[in-house]
């Protein structure tokens, strides 16, 4: 069947049940004739016991978008599809694939992708996180080949004030942060409104940036065949 609202490919998206910056994003950026379909699962804070709490969340969120006859899946958590260690995105990935029969993404699968496809190995990064989550994400960077110069958060605890946090805090913390050092920058959570720091932080520091809603609708748009180059996300839509 051919979808008035998705007639070049549909995502189905699952996102945070606090949040709406992914679904904002995803619908503002989404290529004509690609459809975003969206369900939530709940995360009742920002701990690493809460991100892997998500899971049975998450499967019934998948079966639920299987029924609506997307064409992929795209799980929508940074952290929550990391916080286990190396392995624990494609764990999740094969995990909603039998359960579906869709191709499926996770946010920090488009991360990994993104970073090895802009040939970035030292990175610096900036999430909202608290600190426990923080070494989780870099045991997770590192373990997948990359070498984290420098990792900075806000130390945010609950999910709900992560969209809160200003682009123009990101902005800065990321300046601070980086180092010349780096190949590439790396803004992690699909909770921050950073859509519009990307292209600024690539003009002042001259090195490509990556954030967790544009690498994850990458990945996405990569897996059902839709190439397009998108104006506003930065270098990474060269690669579409």
């Amino acid at each position: 069947m051919t979808y008035v609202d998705g007639w070049r490919g549909r995502i189905g998206l699952i996102t945070i049940a606090s949040g709406s910056s992914t679904e904002h994003e995803f619908h503002k950026y989404a290529p004509v004739g690609v459809g975003i379909l969206t369900t939530r699962v709940i995360l009742r804070d920002m701990s690493p016991e809460a991100l892997v709490d998500m899971g049975p969340y998450i499967d019934e969120a998948a079966s639920l978008l299987a029924g609506a006859e997307v064409d992929v899946i795209a799980f929508a958590c940074t952290a929550g599809s990391l916080v286990k260690g190396v392995g624990y995105d494609q764990e999740i990935i094969e995990r909603l694939e039998s359960r579906t029969g869709l191709p499926v993404t996770t946010t920090s699968t488009g991360v990994v992708e993104a970073l090895k496809i802009l040939n970035v190995r030292k990175i610096v990064v900036t999430t909202p996180y608290m600190s426990e989550v923080n070494q989780a994400e870099k045991a997770f960077l590192e373990g997948s080949g990359f070498h984290v110069l420098r990792l900075r958060g806000v130390e945010s605890t609950e999910p709900k004030f992560v969209p809160q946090i200003q682009p123009e805090v990101m902005y800065r913390l990321t300046k601070e942060t980086f180092t010349e050092d780096a190949d590439g920058i790396f803004i992690s959570c699909t909770g921050l409104h950073v859509d519009g720091i990307i292209e600024l932080l690539e003009k002042d520091l001259k090195r490509p940036v990556i954030a967790s809603n544009q690498a994850t609708l990458w990945s996405a748009l990569r897996r059902i065949n839709v190439h397009e180059k998108i104006e506003g996300l930065g270098k990474l839509f060269e690669y579409s």
